[in-house]
């Protein structure tokens, strides 16, 4: 049988309302309200996002934990953050902007936006994969007379983003809402994202979110004979006392393959060839952690050979991580004003007047990871559950991947250059 890679990403943003006075820049207001997001600048996207492959480890050296798992959507996090910057103005601009590497004009990273987002909607139509990426924006309806109509159109031309009219005074049916849309998105892979006592705090204000749901199997099938229990390290160093048994996958196929300093890199790709998972065993994963960077990760992709025969052996897994302190995180990295109710500028997005302010009250980010057998999965635990060795010794002459130990893997999207999801797996959880 396949196996089979489930990847499903969601972050929401919450916009709230405070009660405050604040100055604005009328001058940028007037600018970002009057760009013309149906416009096609000149401009390649990979150049545009050259600018941006900072933003992925800056964000990774905040939210990663010593001995912990991590699970990220870059893409996801980045999109979200775009749909508010699309309607930001003044040094609130000039902060999100030099954070998240947007230093194309706004119009010009719309166009980016819609073409990465198309060319990635495209991938289903072809039949070999899943991979659905949602955006919508939730609004108050009592802010409907107030709402910038540049600002609803570019989310829908260049983020084709959902529009909904919500009655927040219902607080519980207002995120009910929400939470049902993300799991018919995410096929009920992902709920609860918001509280009914979020949108009470959000005085009448408006949440973004995004969402990805993938679904895949690999290239080249791992065979369910070939799975059976063995022993996986949750350390570096291997110690039998911070270990657990874990049923493990095996194949000899042809792979992308390479090594550099103490790290083995396999490429292994999906039936879309377009896409494919990296995986990247360090001999220290904290250490490499520590000095992951856009360098570090080139050098691993150019370390890759032409495909050649490999034995893999990778765990059957999944992982579910939440990263609900992301305000905080973003503040440490340099955004500060989009988070403080008295000097927040989304002018772009809303005529609040000057007894009220737009500002980032929340940013959640939920994601769930699983490699699976489709359908077999009561037949291959009974199989593995009478195995009582471990593999055979290898085969002396090809390289050996063996993700017995804690290991990196990203998602990424080969054509435009787009790491969609990254992981750090220490300690996984069976997969169901």
């Amino acid at each position: 049988m396949f196996r089979n890679l489930s990847i499903l990403m969601v972050i929401l943003l919450t916009l709230s309302l405070t009660a405050c006075s604040r100055n604005r820049d009328a001058a940028i207001k007037q600018a970002n309200t009057e760009e013309n997001p149906g416009s096609t600048p000149d401009v390649p996207v990979v150049e545009i996002e050259r600018n941006q492959f900072d933003f992925p480890y800056s964000l990774w050296e905040q939210v990663n934990r010593k001995g912990e798992n991590l699970f990220l959507s870059p893409f996801s996090i980045d999109a979200a953050m775009a749909m508010a910057y699309t309607g930001a103005a003044g040094r609130t601009a000039e902060e999100m902007g030099k954070v998240m590497g947007y230093e194309a004009t706004p119009d010009q990273e719309h166009f980016a936006f819609r073409k990465k987002i198309s060319m990635l909607n495209d991938i289903p139509k072809r039949g070999r994969a899943q991979l659905n990426i949602a955006n919508a924006l939730f609004n108050a309806e009592t802010n409907k007379d107030i709402l910038i109509p540049e600002y609803t159109k570019t989310l829908q031309e260049s983020f084709d983003s959902d529009l909904y009219s919500l009655d927040f005074n219902q607080a519980k049916e207002t995120a009910d809402f929400i939470n049902q849309w993300v799991e018919k998105k995410t096929h009920e892979r992902i709920k609860n994202i918001i509280s009914e006592r979020q949108i009470e705090d959000s005085s009448d204000g408006m949440v973004l979110v995004n969402s990805i749901y993938f679904k895949s199997d690999w290239m080249s099938r791992f065979e369910e004979f070939n799975t059976r229990k063995d022993t996986f390290y949750t350390s570096s160093e291997r110690n039998e006392k911070q270990s657990k048994p874990m049923l493990m996958m095996k194949q000899t196929g042809t792979f992308g393959y390479g090594e550099t300093g103490d790290c083995k890199v396999l490429e292994m790709p999906f039936a879309e060839s377009e896409l494919a998972m990296i995986f990247v065993l360090p001999q220290d994963i904290e250490a490499t952690c520590a000095a992951l960077d856009n360098d570090v990760w080139q050098g691993w992709l150019k370390s890759l050979s032409r495909p050649r025969e490999v034995e893999v052996i990778i765990p059957r897994f999944r992982l579910e991580h939440t990263l609900d302190k992301l305000v905080d995180t973003f503040r440490v990295l340099g955004i500060r004003d989009a988070f403080d109710g008295g000097s927040a500028d989304f002018s772009g997005i809303m005529k609040t007047g000057i007894t009220q302010n737009l500002y980032i009250s929340d940013i959640v980010h939920k994601a769930f990871l699983e490699v699976i057998e489709q359908g077999t999965e009561a037949a291959a635990a009974t199989q593995v559950g009478f195995a009582k060795t471990s593999f055979n010794p290898p085969n002396p002459d090809i390289p050996v991947f063996r993700a017995d130990q804690p290991f990196l893997c990203m998602i990424v999207h080969k054509v435009s250059n787009e790491t969609l999801f990254m992981a750090k797996v220490v300690d996984p959880a069976d997969a169901d």
